[in-house]
């Protein structure tokens, strides 16, 4: 699942790079700087979780970690767009961050939180007795793998 999270992440990443640019140099957008350096955080953080997560050393704290913060900016950024009296293009509305992005992102988020109780077992065949160190006792939480 992290592989399609990362993809997800290098999609939105690329797609937001791709608004932000064509905002820039168009003539009616009049975005705040305030909004437009938010948009680069996330693209610069997107990026850098895509990574880890194609390297194999993101771990869930930091996935999730992201997470929150887009949700923050993004309701910033709507939170900020409501007060100023700026017409906005469509590509603005992908620089700024919808309600869409909010409800992704918490879905994600949620799918973390409940991924990180599952207990994960590894199997090992041939084996006579059950090594003491391994087990768990009743009760215990035990750290997961990923």
């Amino acid at each position: 699942m992290k592989k399609i999270i990362g993809i997800y992440l290098l999609l939105q990443a690329v797609m937001k790079g791709v608004c932000l640019f064509l905002s820039l140099r168009s003539d009616e957008s009049f975005l705040p700087v305030i909004v437009l350096i938010t948009c680069v955080v996330l693209i610069a953080g997107a990026l850098y979780v895509a990574a880890m997560t194609f390297t194999e050393k993101a771990r869930l704290r930091q996935i999730s970690r992201f997470f929150v913060l887009e949700i923050a900016l993004t309701v910033f950024n709507i939170v900020f767009m409501f007060f100023q009296p700026v017409e906005m293009l469509p590509t603005d509305s992908w620089v700024t961050g919808n309600l869409f992005d909010v409800l992704v992102a918490g879905g994600i988020l949620v799918y973390l939180t409940r991924q990180k109780y599952y207990i994960r077992a590894k199997y090992v065949s041939n084996a006579t007795q059950p090594d003491k160190r391994e087990t768990i006792p009743a009760g215990h939480k035990a750290r997961p793998t990923v």
